[in-house]
């Protein structure tokens, strides 16, 4: 008799590899495997509850290479997890999330996530990426393992990006289909709501950034720590206070400002990317020196929390061909 079969039950529901287009969106689905550090969910794969968060998917491949998009939420429920971990000081605003996402062990790419504040509460925010397999990558087995985690913060955006940015993010949903000919990377897009965004692996070396407006977010809800602060009276209280600062940090005006200086960072290697930045209105042009192996943080050399960043790859301009008649 094998190990395994020493803890098997007769509650225990067998895993059953899930066929090709795959579109994963419960934790409860027969052919999620193996969670760690992750909460299942039923509108959602799970919750992150550690440092890192990893999700492993029985997939029958027909062996070719697949194409996999994972969906990054950050929510208020997010939030909470975050302060209760970190237990920030009761000032201290919400600030992005940095997280690396990895399959197969590797790398793939990163995403920045920040909600964007409102009168009453924080939007959701979502972050999409999307990148290639190889057959080698997903034979045998056919386990597809997808993790998130914190990747290491560049010196000059450290106090800006969140510590511990991977606790309580939720994979939203993880899909999976095959895909006949190789793509970049993509994702994710749309507005960062900050002053960061991230130039995927492999990506065109001239990027177009365009600018908007984000409210000031306001300090992070600390959940009550001791009998007294824990009754509900007193967490009325803390509830209509936290409501009314809210919408005292929202009527702040916001003056977003014109974009500064841009500086970049490799998030494997921590080393500074040199880079050209082009000013135009609403935004700038960035061409970087060289092509980016792994995935390159871009942030304001300057605080600047009421802007919020777009990146959008420019493709390179087609070899042009010119014909000469021989004689």
């Amino acid at each position: 008799m094998s190990v395994g079969r020493w803890f098997h039950t007769e509650f225990d529901e067998p895993h059953s590899p899930a066929d090709l287009p795959l579109e994963l969106t419960r934790g409860f689905d027969p052919s999620v495997t193996i969670l760690d550090q992750v909460v299942r969910g039923n509108g959602i794969v799970g919750r992150i509850n550690g440092e890192f968060g990893a999700v492993a998917v029985k997939v029958n491949t027909p062996g070719c290479p697949v194409r996999v998009s994972v969906a990054i939420g950050l929510d208020e429920l997010a939030t909470r997890w975050w302060s209760d971990k970190v237990r920030p000081s009761r000032l201290a605003p919400e600030i992005p999330r940095l997280v690396a996402v990895r399959a197969q062990g590797r790398i793939r790419g990163a995403a920045v996530l920040a909600r964007r504040q409102g009168w009453r509460g924080a939007a959701a925010a979502e972050a999409v990426l999307s990148f290639d397999l190889t057959a080698a990558e997903l034979d045998g087995n056919g386990l597809l393992i997808v993790e998130l985690a914190e990747i290491g913060h560049p010196s000059w955006a450290a106090k800006r990006l969140s510590p511990l940015s991977a606790v309580g993010l939720r994979f939203n949903s993880i899909f999976v289909r095959e895909q006949p000919a190789p793509a970049p990377i993509e994702g994710p897009n749309g507005f960062t709501g900050c002053d960061f965004a991230v130039v995927q692996p492999g990506s065109t070396l001239v990027h177009r950034l365009t600018t908007g407006s984000a409210p000031t977010a306001p300090p992070v809800a600390i959940t009550p720590s001791n009998r007294i602060t824990k009754r509900k009276p007193a967490r009325a209280v803390f509830k209509v206070a936290r409501a009314g600062r809210r919408v005292a940090w929202r009527a702040v005006p916001n003056r977003p400002g014109h974009l500064g200086d841009v500086l970049g960072a490799d998030l494997l290697t921590g080393d500074p990317v040199r880079l050209t930045v082009e000013h135009r209105d609403g935004g700038a042009v960035i061409r970087l020196a060289e092509p980016p192996t792994g995935p390159v943080l871009l942030g304001s050399a300057t605080p600047q929390p009421t802007l919020s960043w777009r990146l959008t790859p420019v493709p390179a301009p087609a070899p042009v061909t010119v014909a000469v008649n021989q004689p």
